[in-house]
C-alpha cells in the first residue's frame, strides 16, 4: 500500500507539475497586450543597459552609482 502511494507520487507529481507549467505559460502568453509587451521589452532593455554600465564601471575601477555604498565598505 505504501509503495503504491509512493509510486503514484513519484510518477504523478512531475506529470502534474508539467501540466501546471504548460497551463501557466499559455495563460501568461495569451493575456499580454501589445502595450504590456512593449513595456516589458523597454524595461528589459533598460535593465540590461544599467547592468552593462555597472559592469563597465567596475572594469575601469570606478564605482557605479548603484554600487557607491558597496565600494565604501570594501577595505
Amino acid at each position: 500500500m505504501e509503495s503504491s502511494l509512493w509510486a503514484m507520487v513519484t510518477i504523478g507529481g512531475p506529470i502534474l507539475l508539467g501540466i501546471v507549467l504548460i497551463f501557466v505559460m499559455l495563460s501568461n502568453r495569451r493575456h499580454r497586450t501589445p502595450e504590456e509587451m512593449r513595456r516589458t521589452e523597454d524595461a528589459t532593455r533598460d535593465l540590461y543597459r544599467r547592468l552593462d554600465q555597472e559592469d563597465k564601471a567596475r572594469e575601469f575601477g570606478s564605482a557605479a552609482p548603484g554600487n557607491a555604498r558597496q565600494a565604501e565598505k570594501q577595505p
